[in-house]
């Protein structure tokens, strides 16, 4: 991307018409400073760079994040969808951002054509990315540590909000204009580090069009359930916005293979929402023959510090009351076995053999007949 003449045409477009997008004048690694962007504003048939100014670190230096939009054509904002993709909201879950960097890298040669807008942001948490870990870590009181992901839709400076809580709140007002910017949302992640599973998602079904949505994955498991309160995906839903939770692989590594089947699905959702020129009117059918559908997940903690040798791999199918996992001390010996509660399949299970009381062992997706599980259940 030559990033000179994006940015020159970018800043014409902000001088000759009244811009509700809010410049800083700031321009970090040739890229403009927003504070505020309004999708009337940004370039139509290009694709445009930000970075979003959130507020200042401890000392006083200034923290972004990088914002891409995709726009169509001229009309296609009004008669077109505007999807969302977001990445590594969770610092060491790293898989998603390079979905969205191909995805841009794509649509630099498809955007003359678009009917409509993608809005994607690579990487939500920098301060988790640049420390390694999952969490936003604030310095105050000596330190502590914020999931971003249970704090959307983020809370106004007026009220006193902390850093992450700007980070989603500016996000969520400034960048997907209180849900009014988006169409559709899809938040990628990877489990945390040390665990592993392959491609799955949460789906609230109770939305219409999630449920489309989810079989457009084609995942290996698709879970049932209506999501985590603060959560992206969960506050689109309450905002009526269809949108997914997408896990992929595991943290800290770029599964090219993982890459591969996501790119190949958010190609699938912009064909479905019309979004990318297509040369049929067929409406595409999800090949779900290798995706086991669950309403349940069921959590296995070891009682036990140690060393997790595991008996099943992820996404083996298994039978209740089957061992699943070992516990061993520094000795070799046997402390624990772990066993399978249900009928099912492995969904997530420890990569890092190193444990402690209360970790998981492994967990286990099946199909409970309770009533109460129908939209979801997690034990």
């Amino acid at each position: 991307m030559q990033l000179l003449p994006q940015f020159l045409a970018t800043l014409a477009a902000f001088a000759s018409s009244a811009a509700a997008t809010n410049f800083t004048g700031d321009v970090l690694n040739g890229v403009p400073v927003i504070s505020f962007l309004d999708l009337a504003d940004v370039p139509s048939q290009a694709v445009s760079r930000y970075y979003l100014r959130i507020g200042e670190l401890n000392g006083g230096h200034p923290l972004h994040i990088p914002v891409m939009v995709a726009r169509g054509t001229p009309e296609s904002l009004e008669t077109g969808k505007k999807l969302s993709l977001s990445a590594a909201i969770h610092g060491d879950e790293l898989n998603g951002v390079r979905v969205v960097q191909r995805i841009f890298d794509q649509l630099q040669g498809q955007v003359s054509t678009l009917n409509g807008t993608v809005i994607g942001i690579p990487t939500v948490n920098p301060m988790g990315i640049y420390l390694n870990q999952r969490n936003f870590f604030t310095s105050g009181a000596s330190g502590f540590l914020t999931n971003v992901n249970r704090v959307f839709p983020g809370t106004a400076p007026s009220e006193g909000a902390n850093l992450p809580q700007l980070l989603a709140y500016y996000i969520w007002n400034n960048v997907w204009g209180n849900s009014s910017q988006v169409d559709v949302g899809i938040d990628l992640h990877t489990p945390s580090s040390g665990g592993e599973t392959s491609l799955w998602c949460y789906a609230d079904f109770r939305l219409p069009y999630v449920e489309r949505l989810a079989k457009l994955l084609q995942p290996d498991i698709l879970k049932i359930d209506v999501g985590e309160p603060g959560s992206i995906e969960t506050t689109f839903v309450d905002y009526k916005i269809p949108s997914l939770t997408v896990e992929m692989g595991e943290a800290k590594v770029w599964n090219t293979s993982l890459v591969d089947r996501v790119y190949d699905y958010v190609n699938r959702v912009m064909d479905d929402l019309r979004i990318t020129p297509s040369n049929t009117t067929e409406i595409y059918q999800p090949d779900l023959s290798r995706t086991y559908i669950a309403n349940t997940f069921h959590d296995s903690p070891a009682k036990y510090g140690g060393f997790v040798e595991r008996l099943v791999q992820v996404d083996e199918p298994v039978k209740k009351d089957q061992p699943i996992a070992h516990i061993r001390n520094a000795f070799g010996d046997i402390l624990e076995t772990i066993y399978s509660p249900e009928d099912g399949k492995m969904f997530q299970s420890p990569r890092d053999p190193s444990i402690e009381p209360g970790r998981s062992a492994g967990q286990i997706a099946y199909n409970s007949t309770d009533p109460e599980c129908a939209d979801g259940c997690i034990f």
